[in-house]
């Protein structure tokens, strides 16, 4: 795009899409944009709005008539906590930290007799739980829940395999007994 200043030479600007990372969990969200040399915090501008959109915007001059400039927008997750966003630009990288308010996952019911040997196993892992601060106490019951669930979904993954190894070695067998000699 080029702009002319009042009779002074033609301005251009030169829109980029800088290099960005996402680095999502539970509790919070990092966006690192990886910015080109010579941007500074001071040609940085980050907003959001009542829409949950988080806009990040920057321009810095290359020389007399070539600036280069960019507008990254995102929604930021429903559980951000907005008023606690905070952002750093350090070494050419701007982070904007956005921290979330826990949800406490669902409980998993286990049934039978492993369920027992399954929650008293977690019961007694959680032993010092008591001890521990309410806030501390919840992240310990979420990551126990969260380490119960991975364990379920790759004992049923192996299942899976396991299953589809026995029929397709059984369609072997039965291919090569079945083919003449």
């Amino acid at each position: 795009m080029a702009v002319n200043m009042e009779g002074g030479p033609t301005h251009f600007y030169e829109e980029i899409e800088p290099f960005c990372r996402w680095r999502r969990t539970e509790d919070i969200d990092i966006v690192e944009l990886h910015l080109p040399p010579g941007m500074k915090k001071e040609h940085l501008k980050i907003q959001i709005n009542n829409n949950g959109i988080l806009t990040i915007t920057g321009a810095c001059p290359v020389d007399q008539t070539k600036s280069i400039k960019f507008m990254k927008e995102t929604k930021v997750a429903k559980n951000c906590r907005r008023n606690e966003i905070r952002a750093k630009f350090s070494k050419g990288v701007l982070y904007v930290t956005m921290p979330k308010t826990m949800v406490s996952a669902p409980t998993v019911a286990f049934q039978g007799n492993t369920s027992e040997t399954l929650n008293r196993k977690a019961d007694d892992d959680m032993g010092n739980g008591v001890k521990c601060g309410s806030e501390v106490q919840s992240k310990c019951g979420s990551l126990r829940q969260r380490l119960w669930r991975k364990t379920i979904v790759e004992g049923v993954a192996a299942v899976v395999v396991v299953a589809a190894a026995v029929v397709g070695a059984v369609k072997a067998y039965q291919f090569f007994m079945a083919s003449p000699v």
